[in-house]
C-alpha cells in the first residue's frame, strides 16, 4: 500500500534520502507527498525489512514491510472477525425480531462501556511509548485484573438500578452474568498491546478471528435452541474467553507482577486517551442511551441495527488502518513528509473502499432490510440510509485520533472529542424531539459539521493541505453520486423482486467504475496499485 524503500529517479526525494543510509528506520507506508500522489510503487522488500519485521522491541528499528504486513494481517482479522460478528448478529436478530433484539441492544452499550474502563487507555500508552520497562506489561495485566474484579462487582451492586433506567427488567440477570466474566475481557488487554507494539498482528488476527468464530458458533447455536436474548451471553463469553487464550500465547504472556510503580511512567499519556475514549464512547452511545430510555427498546433496536451498518466500515476499513498507522505515525513522528504521505495515502485507500459501498446501502436501504432482516425490520430502513452515509465520513477521518495521538498530542485530541460531542449530542437531543429517524440526522449532521475541523487539524499535524486532503477524497464520492444517480435510474425499470436489486447494483457499479475511468484515471490507478502492493508482499 504504497512505495516501497528502493524508489526509483522517479519516487519521492524522501525515498532517495533512504537509500543514503539503509540503516535508517522507515515508515512509509504510503507512496503520496503533500503535493499530490507519486505515481510508482515497487513491490520489493529487502532482507533486513523481512527480519525487522519479526517483531519491533520499541528501539527505532521499524521497516515499513512489517507495517505493510501488519495491514494485510489487521484487514484479515478485521474482515474476519466483523464477517462472523455480523453474520451472528443478523441471524440471531431474524429469529427474536425487533423487540427481544432490543434488549441486547442495551447489553451491548454496557459490555463497549466496560472494555472501555478495563483498559484505562494504558495499553495505548504501552503502544507509544518509545521506552519500556520489562516489568511495566506485566504490571498492567495486574492492573486490569484488579479492575475487572472491582467493576465486576460493581456492575452486579447497580445492574438493577441500570434495568430500571431502561424499564427492562430482564437486563439485571444478563448483567450480572457478564460481570463475571470480565478477567477473561482483561486478559486479552495487553497481550494485544504487547504483540501491536513489535507489529506482530498474525497473532492478533488469529485471536480475534477464532474469537468470533467460536462467539458466533455459541450465540447462534443457543438462540436456535431457544435461549433468546441470553444468545448475546454465551455470545460474549466465548469471544472473550478464546480471543484471550489465543492473545496470552501468541504474547507469550506477560505474566502479572505487583510492580505497580511501573505503570506511572504511563499514566500520563494513559489518561489523556482515557480521557478521548470517555468522551468518544459518550458522544457515540449516547443516541443508544436515549432512544432506549425515552423511545423504548423496541426503537433502539431498530436503531441499533441501523447503526451497524455505520459500524461496520469504522470497524471493518477504519479499525484496520488504525491498528498499523498509530504505531507508524509514532515512529515516525519528526519526519514530516512521511507523516503526510501516509495521511493521504490513508485517506485514500479507506475513501475508494467505503464510499462506494455505503452510498450503494443508503440508497438500497429498504430492499436490502427486507431481504436480509425480513418485514418485521423495514421501519429500520430509512435509518439505515442516514447512518450509513454518517459511517462513510466517519471512516475516513477515523485516522485523525490515530495522528494525533501517534504526534504525541493527546491533549488535542482531547480538546477536539470534546467539540464532537458537544455537536453531536446537540444534534441528537434536538433529533429526538422528532422521532427515531430525525435522532439518526441529528447524529449524522453534528459529524459532518466536525469535518472541515479535522482537516485543519491533520493539515496542521501532517502539513498536507486542506486541498490535498480533499482531493484525496474526491473520487470516490465523485463517482459514489454518479453511481447513486444510475441506481435509481435502474429503479425505473420494473422487474421482479430480487432482480431489482441485482439490477440497481450493476447500473451503479457500472457508472462509478466508468466515471473513475475517464475522470480520475491517475488517482484510480495510483490506489490500485498500492491495493495491488499491499497484496504482493510475501514474507
Amino acid at each position: 500500500m504504497g512505495s516501497l524503500p528502493g524508489c526509483r529517479r522517479a519516487g519521492l526525494r524522501l525515498c532517495q534520502r533512504q537509500t543514503r543510509d539503509s540503516r535508517l528506520p522507515t515508515g512509509h507506508i504510503g507512496g503520496t507527498g503533500a503535493d499530490g500522489m507519486d505515481r510508482r510503487l515497487r513491490r520489493t522488500t529487502s532482507r533486513a525489512s523481512r527480519t525487522a519485521a519479526a517483531g519491533d522491541d520499541g528501539d527505532g528499528m521499524y521497516r515499513q514491510s512489517a507495517a505493510v504486513r501488519g495491514i494485510r494481517w489487521s484487514m484479515l482479522a478485521v474482515i474476519g472477525r466483523q464477517g462472523f460478528q455480523i453474520v451472528g448478529a443478523l441471524i440471531i436478530a431474524r429469529i427474536l425480531g425487533p423487540e427481544s433484539f432490543g434488549i441486547i441492544s442495551v447489553a451491548s452499550i454496557y459490555v463497549v462501556l466496560v472494555t472501555l474502563l478495563l483498559d484505562q487507555g494504558l495499553s495505548a500508552a504501552l503502544v507509544q511509548r518509545p521506552d519500556l520497562s520489562p516489568r511495566a506489561p506485566g504490571a498492567t495485566v495486574t492492573l486490569n485484573l484488579v479492575m475487572a474484579v472491582l467493576l465486576g462487582g460493581l456492575t452486579w451492586v447497580i445492574a438493577p438500578a441500570l434495568a430500571d433506567f431502561f424499564s427492562v427488567p430482564e437486563l439485571v440477570l444478563i448483567l450480572q452474568i457478564l460481570a463475571v466474566a470480565l478477567p477473561a475481557k482483561a486478559l486479552g488487554i495487553v497481550p494485544r498491546a504487547v504483540l501491536a507494539r513489535r507489529l506482530i498482528f498474525r497473532g492478533m488476527a488469529v485471536s480475534d478471528v477464532a474469537g468470533a468464530a467460536s462467539g458466533t458458533v455459541a450465540g447462534v447455536t443457543s438462540a436456535l435452541l431457544g435461549a433468546g436474548y441470553f444468545a448475546v451471553v454465551f455470545q460474549v463469553i466465548a469471544t472473550d474467553v478464546v480471543a484471550a487464550a489465543v492473545l496470552l500465547l501468541a504474547a507469550r504472556g506477560p505474566a502479572p507482577n505487583v510492580n505497580l510503580r511501573e505503570v506511572l511512567p504511563l499514566l500520563r499519556f494513559s489518561v489523556g486517551v482515557f480521557g478521548v475514549n470517555a468522551l468518544a464512547y459518550f458522544s457515540r452511545n449516547i443516541d443508544n442511551i436515549l432512544v432506549g430510555r425515552y423511545l423504548g427498546v423496541t426503537s433502539l433496536s431498530l436503531y441499533g441495527m441501523a447503526y451497524r451498518v455505520l459500524a461496520v466500515p469504522v470497524m471493518l476499513f477504519g479499525q484496520t488502518v488504525n491498528r498499523v498507522m498509530f504505531p507508524v505515525f509514532s515512529r515516525t513522528s519528526s519526519d514530516k513528509a512521511l507523516v503526510s504521505a501516509n495521511l493521504l495515502t490513508s485517506m485514500q485507500v479507506l475513501s475508494m473502499l467505503v464510499v462506494p459501498v455505503m452510498v450503494f446501502s443508503a440508497c438500497a436501504s429498504p430492499l436490502l432490510v427486507t431481504l436480509v432482516l425480513g418485514q418485521d425490520w423495514v421501519e429500520a430502513a430509512p435509518l439505515l440510509s442516514v447512518l450509513a452515509i454518517a459511517g462513510a465520513r466517519e471512516t475516513i477521518f477515523f485516522i485523525a485520533p490515530s495522528l494525533m495521538r501517534g504526534l504525541g498530542r493527546a491533549g488535542l485530541n482531547l480538546r477536539y472529542e470534546i467539540l464532537a460531542t458537544v455537536l453531536q449530542v446537540s444534534g441528537i437531543v434536538v433529533g429526538l424531539q422528532f422521532g427515531l429517524l430525525w435522532v439518526a440526522v441529528g447524529y449524522a449532521v453534528g459529524g459532518f459539521l466536525l469535518t472541515p475541523v479535522l482537516l485543519v487539524i491533520q493539515s496542521r499535524l501532517s502539513g498536507a493541505s486542506v486541498g490535498a486532503q480533499v482531493a484525496t477524497i474526491w473520487p470516490a464520492v465523485h463517482c459514489s453520486i454518479w453511481g447513486a444517480a444510475a441506481y435509481f435510474g435502474a429503479g425505473f425499470v420494473d422487474l421482479p423482486a430480487g432482480l431489482d436489486l441485482l439490477a440497481g447494483l450493476a447500473a451503479f457499479i457500472v457508472v462509478a467504475v466508468g466515471v473513475l475511468r475517464l475522470v480520475h484515471r491517475d488517482r484510480t490507478r495510483v490506489f490500485l496499485s498500492r491495493v495491488a502492493t499491499l497484496a504482493a508482499i510475501r514474507r
